[in-house]
């Protein structure tokens, strides 16, 4: 700015009120200060405007993983919605690493972030920035004060299962995420409601908690093929977990439906391509993704003192070639 004021024979004061906007300065004056800046590539400096003005216009985003679609698809809605109100993001990505979680929270609280929307890891990840407004997005932590925007995990699972009890399958096994995690829990209470509805018996034949992995749906799919009392169906709880399985069915010549019915949460693009097209529950995305945006606005405004709201979005069972009774 010392140089624009130079070139152009003005104060500083000029030059920041210049390019601020201000309308207090003679027009030809203002021209020759922006395209001066603009010559000499004049950038703003975010980080002294935000320890001036003690707001950065910036949000924080921290994920687990952008390889989920789910979380992608979510990312761009949330950008798209907090640039139409003049913020930028920062996105962190954990990989469900606490410690990552954790340096990415204080690097975003030390960049005076004005709010924050998460998919928490830890379970006390608020006490690692104080005094942000924040959203939890699908995944949430009870220790946590703040809203929670998700998808009805409980719902979809349970739709799910009852999908596979009511084609006659009784040997389910269910390959699902890491137990401690919030969404983990909707999805099993989903699936024993299912079981408690129906007139089948206890519950799943199997039950595997890992990692929404590629890697790991593959090693399950391993575990239960080789078992006593192969299951007749699988309910996969994420798109890379459906990848894995499916990627060894074919190297097995395990066909589905005919050998094994599957089912999944979320719907990539590939689903509806893959061979045959998946039976799946399609993650309300976008009204995740813009009612995150809109809690986490408000909470930046006049709503930062309200008490915090849990908004559970339904999604929709949709019904296609992998699945079918279970063979003889």
């Amino acid at each position: 700015m010392k140089q624009i004021a130079r070139e152009c024979g003005v104060a500083i004061s000029t030059v920041s009120r210049a390019l601020n906007g201000s309308t207090s300065i003679r027009p030809e004056v203002r021209e020759q200060i922006v395209a001066t800046a603009q010559r000499l590539g004049y950038r703003p400096n975010n980080a002294a405007r935000a320890l001036r003005s003690r707001s950065s216009r910036t949000v924080g985003v921290v994920l687990p993983d952008m390889l989920n679609t789910f979380y992608a698809k979510c990312t761009a809605i949330l950008q798209d919605q907090f640039e139409a109100q003049g913020y930028g993001i920062r996105l962190a990505v954990t990989g469900n690493s606490v410690d990552r979680e954790r340096e990415a929270l204080a690097r975003l609280e030390s960049e005076r972030i004005d709010g924050l929307v998460i998919v928490p890891t830890a379970r006390r990840w608020q006490d690692h920035i104080r005094g942000v407004p924040a959203v939890q997005m699908n995944r949430h932590t009870k220790s946590a004060r703040a809203d929670i925007v998700q998808s009805d995990e409980a719902y979809g699972a349970r739709e799910l299962i009852s999908h596979l009890l009511n084609l006659g399958h009784r040997r389910i096994a269910v390959l699902i995420g890491d137990k401690n995690f919030s969404t983990t829990q909707d999805r099993m209470l989903g699936v024993r409601d299912a079981y408690d509805s129906s007139d089948a018996f206890a519950g799943p034949t199997r039950v595997l908690f890992g990692t929404h992995s590629r890697s790991w749906g593959a090693q399950a799919f391993d575990d239960l093929w080789t078992a006593g009392e192969r299951p007749t169906a699988i309910f996969a709880a994420g798109s890379e977990i459906a990848l894995g399985v499916l990627h060894r069915t074919r190297e097995m010549g395990v066909s589905i439906p005919e050998d094994i019915s599957l089912v999944c949460f979320g719907d990539p693009e590939w689903f509806l391509v893959s061979d045959p097209p998946l039976t799946t529950f399609e993650q309300p995305v976008r009204e995740v993704g813009m009612i995150a945006a809109q809690l986490l606005l408000g909470r930046m405004g006049a709503d930062e003192a309200a008490d915090a709201s849990h908004v559970r979005v339904s999604g929709r069972v949709i019904v296609r070639e992998s699945t079918t009774a279970p063979p003889e």
